[in-house]
């Protein structure tokens, strides 16, 4: 049997984007000991390592491309980021969801809870 790729068009709304930043704010808390936001993307520090990341929407964007490529989260968080993608909705991202989009956007995988 032959292995075939799928692959998707995603683009990442800005009305998304702010919405999955706004969420992460509620989500990041125990790992992130600052968060600062600005129209070209938000900062996070890591409270273990002190390291700071610096996330675009272009980063949220692969982040989430990620994860619905290659999927690493339970069927809850995976159900949200389908939608995401495939209906362009973000109502389905919660603090939680968020919080492991930001993540894979800082880290590369979700290393946190």
């Amino acid at each position: 049997m032959e292995n075939s790729i799928i692959t998707i068009e995603y683009s990442l709304s800005r009305e998304n984007y702010d919405d999955i930043i706004e969420m992460s704010g509620y989500g990041v808390g125990y790992w992130a000991s600052a968060m600062s936001s600005s129209k070209d993307g938000c900062q996070f520090v890591d409270g273990d390592s002190g390291k700071e990341f610096f996330v675009t929407p272009a980063k949220v964007q692969k982040a989430i491309a990620e994860l619905h490529g290659k999927p690493e989260l339970n069927e809850y968080y995976q159900s949200a980021i389908r939608t995401l993608v495939n209906e362009g909705c973000s109502g389905d991202v919660g603090a939680d969801i968020a919080d492991a989009i930001i993540q894979k956007a800082c880290f590369g995988s979700v290393i946190y809870g």
